[in-house]
């Protein structure tokens, strides 16, 4: 078994099991403990796993990047994701777009005609304003971090449409849930969810197996559109 395979099944593991022994890994892998120690320093080295006394345990992360940081990363990932995900749109549909860097470059690739866009991220102003598209602004309490409107205010607002189609960000996944840092900001994912008839959750590869504390949705009631591979 390769070193890529090795780590992919101790994280599978790990997700299931949210904490491991050594003796468990090296018998479920067949190796040597030195092969085991080697595998878990990379996965600790890539944040995703934290070593405890005769084992490891997940690493739910807790930082959370700001839109300009994630801007320019995976930028070709996030086109190849914004071109896919604006086919989905109909002429004359309503769109609840979320905050977050990969849907702002979605934007860029809207074609569909006398659409209305409804969205909390103040990202997306200037571009749909350039575009020419029906926007409503959803108020609330501004996170000026993630340039995201969140809260009770923004959340009654939300309530008052029937979408067609959401399009939403994450910030992790794996083969249960749909991740982001910030609670009140997963209150509002999901409920945009729930209020169309039909989502999406947009999210590169370099969020699969990235695990943080706010649960979105199950992984199996929305559809994940990721980049070509």
């Amino acid at each position: 078994m390769i070193v890529e395979e090795r780590l992919d099944m101790i994280l599978d593991v790990l997700f299931k099991e949210k904490k491991i022994s050594n003796r468990y890994l090296t018998k479920k892998l067949h190796v040597s403990e030195s092969t085991l120690r080697r595998d878990l320093d990379i996965l600790e080295e890539a944040g995703k796993i934290r070593r405890v006394h005769g084992g490891a345990v997940l690493n739910i992360k807790t930082d959370e990047r700001s839109f300009t940081d994630n801007e320019q990363s995976m930028l070709e990932e996030k086109k190849s994701i914004g071109r896919k995900a604006a086919k989905l749109i109909p002429d004359k549909s309503l769109v609840f777009l979320d905050a977050g860097s990969t849907t702002n470059v979605m934007i860029d690739f809207i074609e569909a005609k006398n659409i209305r866009i409804v969205t909390n991220g103040l990202m997306h102003v200037t571009k749909l304003m350039e575009r020419g598209i029906d926007t409503v602004i959803i108020g609330g309490k501004l996170k000026t971090r993630t340039r995201v409107t969140t809260g009770v205010i923004a959340m009654n607002e939300l309530c008052d449409f029937n979408f067609d189609l959401a399009f939403i960000g994450a910030n992790g996944f794996d083969d249960e849930y749909f991740y982001t840092a910030d609670i009140n900001e997963a209150l509002i994912k999901r409920k945009a969810i729930e209020l169309s008839n039909k989502a999406y959750i947009l999210a590169d590869s370099s969020k699969e197996h990235e695990v943080y504390h706010a649960k979105i949705i199950d992984r199996c009631d929305v559809e994940l559109i990721e980049e070509d591979r």
